[in-house]
């Protein structure tokens, strides 16, 4: 008989442990905060206008002009010929009257030719 009552306190202790707890198994309470609304004033704004960015410009610089220096033995012809130029615009460009007064030393621009487009 003492090990049928020693069995039942100890199965009531047993459960009474295990039912009995003080944690509560409802989640936790939300208490509620009341965020007051504030008021906005309406604010009458001017619409923006964007401009566009101008985009970069591409700029074709002028090529440098050709300038030949006479060296000794040189002529207007043969420096219009060697240049591809007429020989009349070479004198014209430089301001050159007599094709055979050129000097030696003396700076002759050469004048671009634009390519005729067919």
């Amino acid at each position: 008989m003492k090990i049928f009552l020693c069995a039942i306190v100890g199965a009531s202790f047993l459960l009474g442990a295990c039912g009995s707890s003080d944690s509560n198994d409802d989640p936790p309470a939300t208490t509620e905060v009341e965020v007051p609304i504030e008021t906005q004033e309406e604010v009458t704004e001017t619409p923006v206008v964007v401009e566009p960015t101008p985009t970069a410009e591409i700029v074709i610089p002028t090529p440098a002009p050709l300038i030949h220096t006479v060296q000794p033995g040189n002529s207007l012809s043969q420096i219009a010929q060697s240049y591809g130029v007429p020989i009349e615009l070479l004198a014209a460009e430089n301001g050159i009257e007599d094709y055979n007064l050129i000097q030696v030393g003396q700076e002759i621009v050469i004048p671009l030719i634009e390519d005729e487009e067919e």
